[in-house]
């Protein structure tokens, strides 16, 4: 169970914060809570209660959370059987950059630093406005830390499906190229690249850099001209090696595990309510790669069946 986490140029540990809720000691105890990060950002209200756990070791198994949208309330409430594993629940920060300032100061703290006054945060909007309609004042710089090389991202992009990751490139792409970084000036470079790709306007809809958004529309034919394209260039191997692997590694290290297609799949997978997508390379057996797409929408089955059949396209796809 978790929420999505917002988009903020400081970006704290996924702008996430992890619940690990624990039964008591004995039955009719509250579970206990532990942070991860141990950073006090919200109020929790813990309502779980630990149960006798029945013959076999099951019991009544039911963790809730309820976040009021605007508020640092946090309410958690159900059941965990005694000697049960822990419940691990998610929740996005409503301001990333609060928390990440909350986390500095802890830091600074839990290393003898005395940090005096609260926590303050100014937010700069793309316009150059800020939160609080005063002047952006320059600053100094303390300390620096560099990120990861932009190739090593985007691969764990494309591996896990980390949407925010994706939605912090698209913006990064926009500030590269000299703006300030807004969803709309990564757009705006990415349909400017498309377009280089020679994929036409019509055959696409996006609206933000992850695919989450329910307006966000592309056709299969586009999406094997893009790979055409990437396989075609000079960073082909690059590009490829940052696909998940069949039955080897990110989102199908446990697809294609046992058959003709395990370690010759390489593509990427999109999953939404009734949606799924996979699309990238057939390595085949007789030598030469096919690029494929397979995107399914208004599926009201069970996912693993759509799974399924997708997969078995692909083996086909093989032959």
């Amino acid at each position: 169970m978790s929420s999505s986490s917002p988009v903020s140029a400081l970006t704290v540990n996924d702008n996430a914060l992890t619940l690990s809720i624990r039964p008591g000691a004995r039955a009719g105890d509250p579970a206990e809570v532990a942070l991860s990060p141990p950073l006090e950002y919200y109020q929790i209200d813990n309502r779980v209660r630990t149960v006798a756990a029945l013959r076999g070791g099951s019991g009544e198994r039911k963790v809730y959370m309820e976040h009021e949208p605007g508020t640092r309330q946090l309410r958690l409430w159900g059941t965990l059987p005694e000697s049960a594993p822990a419940e691990i629940l998610t929740v996005g920060m409503d301001d990333p950059c609060e928390y990440a300032a909350r986390a500095l100061r802890l830091a600074l703290e839990q290393r003898g630093i005395v940090v005096e006054g609260g926590v303050e945060v100014r937010h700069r909007f793309a316009n150059g406005q800020t939160s609080d309609a005063g002047a952006w004042q320059p600053s100094f710089e303390l300390a620096r830390r560099e990120s990861a090389p932009l190739i090593d991202d985007l691969g764990i992009i494309a591996k896990v499906s980390q949407n925010l990751h994706a939605e912090l490139a698209l913006r990064a792409v926009g500030r590269a190229r000299g703006g300030a970084g807004s969803r709309q000036e990564g757009l705006a470079e990415m349909k400017a690249f498309l377009r280089e790709v020679g994929i036409e306007p019509e055959a696409y809809s996006f609206s933000d850099g992850s695919g989450l958004d329910r307006a966000d529309l592309v056709t299969p034919a586009a999406v094997v001209k893009l790979l055409r394209y990437m396989y075609a260039s000079r960073e082909r191997d690059r590009w490829i090696a940052m696909l998940p692997v069949g039955g080897q590694d990110g989102t199908l290290s446990e697809r294609f595990g046992d058959g003709p297609a395990a370690g010759r799949i390489h593509a990427k997978t999109g999953t939404l309510a009734h949606v799924a997508a996979l699309s990238g390379y057939a390595e085949r057996s007789r030598g030469g790669w096919v690029a494929f797409s397979i995107l399914v929408n208004n599926y009201n089955g069970p996912a693993a069946e759509l799974r399924g059949v997708i997969d078995r396209i692909c083996t086909l796809i093989l032959e």
